[in-house]
């Protein structure tokens, strides 16, 4: 009887480990800034972006969004203004190409 208890005890702690160390991995997920095959890097999106904008770096200087968009495959990078009224966003595929270039006046997007 004792034999069996101390088995059960056993087994549960196996059961929780498991389950931390599977809780643990799944914090651990990567996110948009890790290397993903196939895709370029955030910094190098935003670098496309700022080299075909014509108004970098004044007066759309602030870099006020990327972020990747798995969906549709690509980056969405935002530059506006210093009051952040006006900007220019632009769409930058996994493999570092333009696909979209838009005008932002406030919140909208055209």
């Amino acid at each position: 009887m004792e034999n069996c208890a101390e088995h059960l005890t056993i087994e549960f702690m196996r059961y929780w480990a498991f389950l931390l160390g599977f809780l643990f991995l799944a914090a651990c997920e990567s996110t948009d800034d890790t290397y993903v095959p196939g895709r370029i890097p955030k910094a190098t999106a935003v670098a496309i972006a700022m080299q075909a904008n014509k108004q970098y770096p004044y007066p759309l200087s602030k870099v006020t969004r990327v972020s990747w968009r798995p969906d549709q495959g690509y980056w969405a990078i935002d530059f506006k203004d210093e009051n952040e009224d006006f900007g220019k966003f632009y769409l930058v595929n996994g493999r570092g190409k333009i696909v979209g270039v838009g005008n932002i006046q406030g919140d909208n997007y055209y």
